[in-house]
């Protein structure tokens, strides 16, 4: 996912492994690969947009109109700590509209963050890259022992990502990648009937409670979801 939380628990657990992570939204990947590349820079900008003090309706019409690709991730990373539990969403026209949180930010902190996690990305076991799951797994062979998770727009819950969406379709052509994989695979998924289906009996299926922050809500946060582990690798 965009967060890498998986990513980082891997990267820290295996210090040997190679880890390959792609992400279907540009804007996403664009912002790691300014933090990569442009650290210094980065953080200059952030500190200059900071100072303007910009409403959020600004900052988020200005993130979805640049052309400036450092701009463009530095106001992302704002739009994220100051935007409604920190979701990313787009409407219809691919642009970023999530609603202003109710968000207490230490920016102060953010600068030694950054610096930490540009050290993560330019590590050289590290790959980030911008390819659907198709181009990804057409042109990235996993090999015996390796660990792949995959984990996609959820199936009946949220699909507004990147503009595209994810339908029945890609669900069950990731599945039938999924099971072709010749390695230790585990998906992530809604805990619904056609997922539980199309996966059947070639994965674990593990249902777990989950609080969800996507909901305004508050009462309606919780629910559940599945992992799956494939069987017999």
């Amino acid at each position: 996912g965009g967060s890498l939380t998986v990513t980082l628990h891997v990267y820290e657990k295996y210090p040997d492994a190679h880890i390959y992570v792609s992400d279907i939204n540009s804007k996403i990947i664009n912002l790691y690969t300014q933090l990569k590349k442009n650290t210094k820079k980065f953080i200059e900008v952030l500190e200059l947009i900071l100072l303007l003090d910009e409403e959020y309706t600004v900052l988020r019409e200005k993130f979805n109109t640049t052309d400036n690709k450092l701009e463009e991730a530095v106001r992302l990373f704002i739009l994220n700590k100051r935007c409604f539990n920190g979701i990313y969403r787009v409407n219809r026209s691919g642009q970023f509209n999530v609603p202003e949180g109710k968000n207490s930010v230490d920016w102060d902190s953010q600068t030694e963050n950054i610096k930490k996690f540009s050290k993560f990305l330019r590590d050289p076991r590290v790959h980030i890259l911008n390819e659907n799951f198709r181009d990804f797994f057409t042109k990235h062979k996993p090999r015996p022992g390796d660990l792949v998770y995959v984990d996609p727009p959820y199936w009946e819950t949220f699909t507004a990502y990147d503009g595209s969406g994810f339908t029945e379709t890609d669900q069950r052509d990731l599945c039938d990648t999924c099971k072709s994989l010749n390695c230790h695979v585990v998906c992530s998924n809604s805990n619904t009937d056609m997922i539980k289906d199309i996966y059947g009996s070639d994965f674990d299926v593990h249902v777990l409670n989950v609080k969800r922050m996507v909901n305004r809500d508050p009462t309606k946060r919780t629910g559940s979801e599945v992992l799956m582990v494939k069987k017999d690798v």
